[in-house]
């Protein structure tokens, strides 16, 4: 901690006197940080980069890395990337006691809780043999393109990729639907995203109970397994509910 610094950088907000835990991993590029406190809240902060412009690729890192280590064992409210107070005491009356209220209340709803994402994808190859095993006019017009010349053929190849991503559409919505229903027994809430690119199938945000993770994993692999010729699973976290802060009571529909 510098003594005489320009600002204060604050990663979001946790109950006071809590032990920061599992911030000491300098090799994922871990800042030293700590707590500002006034009455029942506390800020996570650091020293501002030593160089801002150089350093802020790293520094995005660091931010996702400090609210995750302290989503392991502790609620936490994120703030956005590029929070910067010029004094301690501008973080204590201008944050935590200007939205006490707000940030106590966010505090005490995601107690206990916090956010795995998961995405799917489709494995590309298999998923098109599927397509073309199950829907006939798909399989016949590839054929039909296959044995014509580009030119020839400039319609029905154009026709063929429309019907193929129609088809992968109307399968990603079943999927992505399937392994959503499946994981509600385990999870509090979901709120897909938009999707990466055209082979996802989902990418979505799961409020957990902490004490539920092992059980939550579990559900997890047990649905990758079910899918695994077809589909590759990527389970993120924990990390805090970055996702659920503007819902006022985050639940499955």
């Amino acid at each position: 901690m510098s003594e005489d610094r320009e600002g204060t950088y604050v990663y979001g907000v946790v109950p006071a006197g809590v032990k920061l835990e599992g911030l000491d991993r300098k090799g994922e590029g871990m800042p030293e940080v700590w707590l500002v406190e006034v009455g029942d809240l506390a800020a996570v902060v650091s020293d501002l980069p030593a160089n801002e412009e150089t350093a802020t690729r790293d520094h995005v890192l660091a931010h996702s890395h400090v609210l995750a280590a302290i989503a392991e064992t502790t609620t936490v409210v994120p703030l956005r990337f590029g929070m910067v107070f010029p004094s301690d005491e501008a973080i204590r009356d201008d944050l935590l006691q200007a939205r006490h209220d707000e940030l106590t209340q966010l505090l005490e709803r995601f107690d206990g809780r916090v956010q795995m994402t998961l995405k799917v994808s489709y494995n590309e190859e298999r998923v098109l043999r599927e397509i073309l095993e199950s829907n006939d006019e798909i399989a016949q017009l590839r054929e039909a393109v296959r044995g014509s010349s580009k030119e020839q053929s400039r319609d029905a190849r154009i026709r063929l990729g429309e019907m193929v991503n129609a088809a992968i559409e109307e399968r990603r919505e079943r999927d992505g639907a399937d392994i959503l229903e499946q994981l509600k027994s385990v999870s509090l809430a979901g709120v897909p995203q938009p999707l990466e690119n055209e082979l996802m199938v989902l990418n979505a945000p799961l409020l957990v109970e902490r004490k539920q993770l092992d059980a939550f994993e579990d559900a997890v692999d047990e649905v990758a397994k079910g899918k695994e010729e077809l589909m590759r699973f990527k389970l993120l976290g924990p990390m805090p509910a970055y996702h659920f802060t503007d819902v006022e009571e985050p639940a499955w529909a």
